[in-house]
């Protein structure tokens, strides 16, 4: 059995925060979000907390605070003017994974989010425990969309700017004039929201599933 304690982080475990998250995402699909800087939070704008045994920071559950300029309720099949909060970080030291920490951290998280409300966005990729977590705690899938690395035959492809979940959970994406559009630019990938509209990329070399969760709080 492990022992540690949760709370909330301070500037002083910066480089023990650091390590934690780089060993947790050194083998994940996360790899790119490796950084030596950490975001700063601090209670106006969200919340981080640690998992600490020895002094040692050995889990991660950060969250972000969004105001309706940085997310729309209503793209998410949300009633408007529901309080936004986003899990910007959820990490475990791999010496410490698989006995409960990431639910315990999650589990500190939500109840520190009840005196907010509104409704915790968590955003995963293809990874089954991640997944099987979140459902685990009571997030309910609130769409996926894809990540497709592969080649448009069209010479200008629009940004994709604003995004709608349907009914059967999939993404309708719209261009900067609020037109819909069949997948939208993402740097060097392509972000799809509705597999029909894989077949209109060729040389697709690699699609990695974007899973979105909702969780009340």
């Amino acid at each position: 059995m492990v022992t540690y304690t949760i709370k909330n982080y301070h500037p002083e475990m910066l480089e023990s925060w650091l390590r934690c998250r780089a060993l947790a995402y050194m083998r994940s699909s996360f790899q790119d979000e490796i950084t030596a800087e950490k975001e700063h939070v601090s209670a106006d704008n969200g919340i981080s907390l640690v998992a600490v045994k020895d002094q040692q920071v050995i889990g991660i559950a950060e969250a972000i605070f969004l105001d309706h300029g940085e997310a729309k309720a209503e793209s998410y099949g949300l009633p408007p003017n529901t309080v936004l909060t986003t899990l910007d970080t959820l990490a475990v030291h791999p010496d410490y994974q698989h006995v409960g920490i990431a639910k315990a951290l999650l589990t500190h998280l939500k109840k520190q989010l009840e005196s907010r409300g509104g409704v915790l966005l968590i955003y995963t990729l293809d990874d089954e425990a991640a997944n099987r977590l979140y459902k685990t705690i009571g997030a309910k899938l609130c769409y996926k969309a894809s990540i497709v690395h592969g080649h448009s035959p069209h010479n200008h492809v629009p940004q994709w700017t604003d995004f709608q979940v349907t009914k059967d959970g999939e993404v309708t994406v719209y261009d900067e004039h609020g037109d819909e559009v069949p997948y939208g630019q993402d740097m060097e990938t392509y972000y799809v929201g509705k597999v029909r509209n894989f077949k209109q990329l060729t040389s697709v070399s690699e699609i990695v599933t974007e899973h979105v969760y909702t969780l009340a709080v």
